[in-house]
């Protein structure tokens, strides 16, 4: 009976047992704290890329913000000041005379009217006194990435109680749901509030409602209005339905500290309750204001109906529908059980934790889809999380590096459908660009500067020149839409996005001046971006020149892209005939006497030679055409970051992961993705804190996810690298999801520090070039030309849509 007993267990203990070398499932990926937030960004963020929650945790006294993007102070208005093209004329003779700093004098008279764009703003709050929780234990409160759901747990008076809050993509709004595990146990009352002067409260039977108007645009720390003061034209209204499981519901008013008292609801003896926040504005689109906020609240709260377990339902069908397809281990979750917080101060003591690195990846995509979903604005650098009237940097869009970080993964970790939100958003830039070019530049086409708000702004804007004249903005952006072409190739698409392509292109023909010594094009007036030089001969630092390299590097991509997306559409043969002389004459990569990359068409000094931006190896990442077309260069740019400080923090930081990936540097991105993941801030605010993974927006969590996969995967031309960039401390691992140019899908395993198989989906018929550091082989399941037998470390293969492909 022993030995029958015993090898009853072996076998029970060997089917349990992971097989030798078998990676496990995925670990869940989640942030927990065993403590409310004491700070406002130590709270979890909920969005349904609309409407957004900060969800701080209090138990006695929660406060919940809420914000809607498109609230903003003042109205549609034209910033394009007076006489701009003959201003041009002049900023341009200077520049061709060397007398750089009066060109950085008579350029600025090109800026906005007024110089700084509107300020996004809060809507409101929504709070939940608990009048009997004053003390509690077993607290716990997380966000759980893998379902966008955020929960708290704590007892209090011998009773377990749950919250649970989402934000409805679907049904855009937000759910909250309290419970606790005895009957009759739940009782709070709820009130609103608002940071908006002009907001009225009211309450109905189960309905909380609070609306008003935005104060006028103040101008930074001085706290004075912006000349010339536009209008605040914006109306917001803000809902909450309550829904109870038993109990009763009673209205009553609340006595506020701060502000004065106003009507709530009080939840009195309920099993449970469900609260449904909704929040709408007047705006419709960047030169309308038309929306009916009543109407629109009324129509989001129409969900009520299909009860809480329906909404959370398909809420989660929809967002792991599109979260779910990508996937990333790079280690067990051994430290499962330590706070997030706790796992923070580990690493930055120098402990191992691969799997906060996979969950940091994951927080990217997660944080993006709740700020950017499809029929959204795009992502603006988290200031959809907002708790004061003045946003950082103004809650603006900043497109001379961040707003398009934050786009940097969407494509190679498969959120292709998030590209609308900016599709859309650019579709509008170009049509206030339009004028823009034309009354300030006398040009064909569209541009966009430094910075934009919701009336599309897109004048220079900002008080020194090396921030406000970046004119090429818009077209960045239209590169990372012709990325989204790359990926998925499709015709429509391709035409759809074609006039921005062309009207972009033209813009900048009409910016390029043929250069009188070497008879190269540049652009004039050009900047590289918020950085200076120093005027030959001086000790001046002056911003205006002509041909910064990343203005050329831009161009050139964007009239090659230009230029192909009329050969595949078979239009525009004429501007298209254009767009390829100027690429003839385009000037060319410069290295200066120090052997870096130069930043100017000339070999300048410069005042702070450690610089924050990387703008001068664009063609690096997030182009490629240098690695492509001029591989000789890559000592020189490897001397340029060095030049520039080889680790940095916030989204300078997170842009040298992906150039380190590039560069097939893995211990130094991963160095650098150490610093940025436990890093605070590149500009620290005193609402951002040390205890949880940095949210402040110029941390650039995006590019850091993107970062990560670059390292695992890259996707240029017609090449794909496997594991280019795979650093030592990931020994074993596995991605599933990422996505290649050309509409393929990619999962990949390793072991033992190699590449141990890959599978390939191709979404299309073509060719593809596959490179990986260790020699494989190739097979199909359906494909038997692509079968090699031989290994090796470069494999060329005609791909079949709809076949797997086999790489080990």
């Amino acid at each position: 009976m022993q030995r029958i007993i015993l090898l009853i267990f072996l076998v029970v203990f060997a089917g349990c047992r992971r097989p030798v070398n078998q990676i496990p499932d995925y670990p869940a990926n989640v942030w927990w704290y065993d403590k409310p937030a004491a700070k406002f960004w130590e709270g979890l963020p909920v969005g349904t890329g609309r409407f957004a929650a900060m969800i701080p945790g209090n138990v006695q006294s929660e406060v919940i913000t809420f914000n809607d993007e498109t609230l903003w102070t003042g109205s549609p208005y034209n910033p394009n000041p007076h006489g701009g093209p003959e201003q041009l004329k002049k900023v341009r003779k200077l520049i061709a005379a060397g007398r750089y700093r009066e060109a950085d004098i008579e350029a600025m008279k090109l800026v906005s009217r007024p110089m700084y764009t509107q300020h996004y703003q809060p809507m409101g709050r929504l709070h939940l006194l608990f009048n009997d929780h004053h003390t509690f234990t077993d607290y716990r409160r997380e966000l759980n990435m893998d379902s966008a759901i955020v929960r708290q747990y704590y007892s209090c008076n011998g009773i377990n109680y749950k919250r649970e809050i989402f934000a409805s993509y679907p049904h855009q709004v937000i759910v909250i749901r309290i419970s606790a595990d005895k009957k009759g146990a739940v009782n709070f009352i709820c009130s609103m509030s608002s940071l908006q002067p002009s907001a009225q409260c009211s309450a109905d039977t189960n309905l909380l409602s609070i609306q008003g108007s935005v104060i006028e645009a103040l101008n930074g720390s001085a706290k004075t209005k912006m000349i010339p003061v536009i209008e605040s034209k914006m109306k917001w209204q803000a809902m909450a339905r309550i829904i109870i499981d038993q109990g009763q519901l009673l209205n009553t008013t609340v006595n506020g500290s701060v502000h004065p008292a106003v009507p709530g609801i009080e939840v009195r003896n309920a099993d449970a309750a469900t609260i449904i926040l909704a929040g709408a504005t007047n705006f419709v689109r960047w030169n309308e204001l038309s929306a009916g906020l009543s109407q629109q609240c009324s129509k989001y709260l129409n969900c009520d109906t299909l009860g809480y377990d329906e909404l959370k339902a398909q809420h989660i069908a929809d967002y792991t529908g599109l979260y779910g397809r990508c996937r990333l281990f790079l280690g067990e979750d051994v430290k499962r059980e330590l706070t997030t917080t706790q796992r923070l101060y580990g690493l930055r003591k120098g402990e191992s934790d691969p799997a906060f690195i996979a969950s940091y990846f994951q927080y990217g995509r997660y944080l993006l889809m709740a700020a950017a979903r499809e029929n959204t604005l795009p992502f603006n650098n988290h200031n959809i999380w907002l708790d004061n009237l003045e946003g950082r940097w103004q809650g603006r869009w900043t497109m001379n590096i961040n707003m398009q970080q934050c786009y940097w993964p969407v494509e190679k970790t498969h959120l292709g459908e998030l590209n609308q939100s900016l599709l859309s958003f650019v579709q509008q830039l170009a049509e206030a660009g339009t004028i823009t070019a034309r009354e300030l530049y006398g040009f064909n086409g569209w541009c966009a500067h430094h910075g934009t708000d919701v009336w599309m702004n897109t004048a220079p804007t900002g008080r020194k020149p090396e921030w406000a004249i970046f004119p090429l903005a818009g077209a960045w952006l239209c590169l990372q839409l012709y990325e989204h072409y790359l990926y998925q190739p499709d015709t429509g698409y391709l035409a759809t996005i074609y006039p921005l392509l062309s009207g972009s292109s033209l813009f900048c023909l009409d910016l390029l001046v043929k250069d009188s010594a070497s008879g190269y094009l540049l652009t004039s007036p050009s900047t590289s971006p918020e950085n200076r030089f120093f005027i030959p001969g001086t000790k001046e630092p002056a911003a205006i020149t002509a041909g910064s390299a990343m203005d050329i590097q831009i161009i050139r991509d964007l009239l090659n892209a230009t230029v192909h997306a009329s050969s595949v559409l078979k239009k525009d043969t004429l501007n298209s005939g254009r767009f390829k002389q100027a690429l003839l004459l385009l000037a060319p990569y410069k290295t200066g006497k120090d052997g870096r990359i130069l930043e100017w068409f000339h070999d300048f000094d410069e005042p702070e030679p450690d610089h924050r931006h990387l703008s001068h190896l664009f063609a690096v990442y997030p182009g490629d055409d240098l690695l492509l077309h001029h591989p000789e260069l890559l000592p020189a740019v490897k001397r340029t970051i060095e030049a520039r400080g080889r680790y940095s923090v916030g989204w300078s930081g997170a842009w040298r992961i992906n150039l380190y990936a590039r560069l097939r540097e893995p211990e130094y991105a991963y160095t650098q993705l150490l610093k940025n993941v436990t890093s605070v801030s590149l500009h620290p605010y005193p609402e951002d804190s040390e205890e949880v993974p940095s949210f402040e927006g110029n941390q650039a969590i995006q590019a850091i996810t993107a970062g990560v996969a670059e390292m695992l995967l890259q996707s240029y031309g017609d090449t794909v690298y496997l594991l280019p960039a795979l650093p030592q401390q990931w020994r074993e691992g596995r991605v599933e999801g990422l996505r290649a140019r050309g509409a393929m899908t990619v999962d990949i395993t390793w072991r033992n520090h190699s590449l141990h198989k890959a599978l390939l989906r191709p979404g299309a018929d073509r060719f593809y070039i596959i490179k990986t550091l260790v020699p494989v082989s190739i097979s199909s399941d359906c494909d038997q030309g692509a079968t090699a037998g031989k290994k090796q470390t470069i494999i060329r293969f005609k791909a079949t849509a709809g076949c797997v492909y086999t790489i080990k």
